[in-house]
């Protein structure tokens, strides 16, 4: 798998792990891990994006819980109505890879240049912002959720190639890791997974049987678990539970 990789790659993506084992912020992958990544693969925009999807995978997510880390670069008005109305075009939409165990070009969906152009969501969006390469490498993630990095190069740079390909590929299992870890250091204290997942559900305003829904359980086990969560948490309603989970 690294025979493409030379030695200044590995030390590159070496220092991509350093800096992220290291860092314990709020975010998952704080922004010295985002500049190690960019000295790795090379791009105007690098970040890190984590949110829930909802039922609509085209509808972008606004939860309190998302983590988005990125250099400075084109931004986004991800509620305008001009994107939403092409969400469903970008063939990197992350409801179509976020599965992907490699990393994945915007070339390798749609290689041929004159395709692109047709391509509502390049033409539109991308030649818009002056963008003309674009990557993203996802994480696994449990149901609803959504995790990965993304890598973007303006007009007149060339295309990611095969060896930045690889070595994210080498790194996903690493990044994968580090991620685990930072979430095990900032579960709320005492909680089962189970327990983590539903205190953040509640935080993002979901009533009983939407969380039932999300998880495919009954909204009779929603209320055990809240039943446990309360008794741990020492509080007697909902709003309680989230404060007292998160409080610092």
């Amino acid at each position: 798998m690294t025979g493409k990789l030379s030695a200044k790659d590995l030390d590159a993506a070496l220092g991509v792990i350093r800096a992220a084992s290291t860092a314990d912020g709020s975010h998952p992958f704080e922004l010295p891990v985002i500049e190690e990544l960019t000295k790795l693969v090379p791009a105007d925009q690098t970040g890190y994006f984590e949110y829930r999807m909802w039922a609509d995978p085209y509808l972008p997510a606004t939860t309190r819980d998302v983590h988005l880390v990125k250099e400075p670069g084109a931004e986004l008005d991800w509620h305008s109505d001009e994107i939403c109305s092409l969400l469903s075009e970008w063939p990197l939409h992350d409801s179509h890879h976020a599965l992907s165990t490699t990393a994945l070009r915007f070339s390798d969906a749609i290689p041929n240049r004159r395709q692109r152009l047709r391509n509502a969501w390049y033409a539109t969006v991308m030649r818009k912002h002056g963008v003309e390469h674009e990557m993203k490498l996802w994480l696994p993630s449990p149901p609803g959720v959504v995790r990965g990095f993304f890598f973007v190069r303006y007009a007149g740079r060339r295309d990611f190639d095969e060896r930045h390909r690889e070595v994210l590929t080498v790194l996903r299992p690493h990044l994968e890791a580090i991620r685990e870890r930072w979430e095990r250091r900032h579960r709320p204290p005492g909680l089962t997974d189970r327990e983590a997942e539903i205190v953040h559900l509640l935080r993002d305003g979901l009533t009983n049987q939407e969380i039932a829904d999300r998880l495919v359980i009954s909204t009779g086990t929603v209320r055990t678990h809240l039943e446990n969560m309360f008794g741990k948490l020492g509080v007697h309603s909902r709003t309680a539970a989230v404060t007292r989970a998160f409080e610092p």
